[in-house]
Formats: structure tokens, C-alpha cells, sequence
């Protein structure tokens, strides 16, 4: 169950913003931001995308550096000796790429925001060969961007992730869980998840906890009124 992708509107939406770069006019505006708070499955369907599309994955860590993200860059592209020079890292990353175009799917890009120049570098590097390139980020990433216009020019699209609605709940318990849930039940699901997927699949797996130990059956009185998903830690933040 658990390895199966739902394609929810922020999903859609992720997929209409690739879309809308793959037919761009300029090519240096090549960059898809893909932010949103978190917990709504940015990560997974980047994931998801890198893997159906042969793309290749980094995470810009919280301490990372130009030299840190091109090591981890050329490693994920097949070198097995990265240089030890920015320079020769950053030869060794194009030389890869222009031979063999892979889009490129770089998450945590908040943590690249402490030191500017690690986004700049892979912009350099996408820009030079053209590459479509997903930068996953939090919901304030965008605003901080903003104060680089020659990078924000640089976004070709957007996809902002939002709280799941009530369908994108529906579908997701219609296609994960293994037990049939009623509607009124779902809309608990959505309720106490408040939108977020994370929570909406942890909902899903104490649901069919309940159904497995009823023969298959959940309702509101098996339920009985306990939660389905622990206080989310957002809800928390803006009390």
C-alpha cells in the first residue's frame, strides 16, 4: 500500500508546472519552484517524478557549500572519483550533464539560502545545459528568492503545494487503504489531518488497524470517537 503514489491537485499541479517548462520560450528559465509548508508530500512527488523521469536527486544540506552540493551533484551522476576543486567538480558535473541531459530534482533548497552561492552554482550548471531543474522548497522560499532578481527571473514555473482538499483525501483513502471506509469516516480523516498528507496516511493505517480487527468493517462507532491522527505540529505553531 504504502508504495503507491496518489496523484493529488498538488500533484497535478507539480506536473502542469513541468509541463509549462518543457515548452518554454526562454531557455535559461528553467528552474520549477516547488514549495509549500510541511508535510504536504513536496519531497515524495519530487521523488516520485526523478524516478518515472531518470532524474537525478540532491538534498542541499543545512550546512552545504558549492563544493558539498557539486560533490553530491557528480556523485549521483555516475563519478565514482569527484574532483577535489570546485572548479574540476563543476567541469566533471557538465561534462556529465551536456553528454547525457538529466533533469534535476534538488530538495531542501531553504538550506541553500544561507549561502546564496550554492544556488547559484546549480543554476549555472542547469542554465549551461538546459536542464529542467525542480527546486523543492518550504513556503518561504519564493520571498527570499525575490531579493535575486537575476535567479527569481530564472523560475519558469511554479508549483505551490497547498492543504489537501477533501477529494485529494477521498482519493488518497480509495487507493491506499485496504479496507473500505465510509464517506463520513474520510471526512474525520480530513478534518483531524487538516490537509496535510503525512497525517492523512498515518489516519489511513490506524483505520485499517480498526477494519482489520472488525472483519473488514469501519464506522464512526467502531471509531468511537478516539483520534485518527495525533495533533499536527503546524496547528501548534499558529495557536
Amino acid at each position: 500500500m504504502y508504495n503507491k503514489f496518489v496523484k493529488t491537485s498538488n500533484v497535478e499541479r507539480f506536473l502542469g508546472a513541468v509541463g509549462s517548462i518543457e515548452d518554454r520560450g526562454a531557455p535559461e528559465a528553467c528552474i520549477i519552484l516547488v514549495d509549500g509548508d510541511a508535510g504536504l508530500g513536496k519531497s515524495r512527488t519530487g521523488q516520485w517524478w526523478a524516478i518515472k523521469n531518470n532524474a537525478v536527486q540532491i538534498r542541499i544540506k543545512a550546512a552545504a557549500t558549492p563544493h558539498w552540493v557539486l560533490t553530491d551533484l557528480v556523485r549521483e551522476l555516475g563519478e565514482q572519483a569527484p574532483a577535489t576543486s570546485c572548479e574540476k567538480l563543476y567541469g566533471q558535473a557538465i561534462g556529465y550533464l551536456l553528454k547525457d541531459p538529466r533533469p534535476i530534482v534538488v530538495d531542501e533548497v531553504e538550506n541553500g539560502l544561507r549561502d546564496i552561492r550554492v544556488l547559484e552554482t546549480i543554476r549555472d550548471l542547469v542554465e549551461s545545459a538546459e536542464i529542467p531543474t525542480a527546486f523543492v522548497g518550504r513556503e518561504y522560499v519564493l520571498g527570499k528568492l525575490k531579493a535575486y532578481k537575476h535567479f527569481s527571473t530564472r523560475i519558469g514555473a511554479r508549483a505551490e503545494f497547498s492543504l489537501l482538499t477533501l477529494n485529494d483525501v477521498t482519493l488518497c483513502v480509495k487507493e491506499l487503504c485496504e479496507v473500505d471506509v465510509p464517506q463520513d469516516v474520510i471526512e474525520q480523516i480530513h478534518a483531524e489531518s487538516n490537509g496535510h498528507v503525512r497525517e492523512v496516511v498515518k489516519a489511513i493505517k490506524a483505520v485499517e488497524r480498526i477494519g482489520k480487527r472488525n472483519k473488514g468493517a469501519v464506522s464512526m462507532d467502531l471509531i468511537g470517537g478516539q483520534r485518527l491522527v495525533y495533533e499536527h505540529m503546524g496547528r501548534k505553531r499558529a495557536a
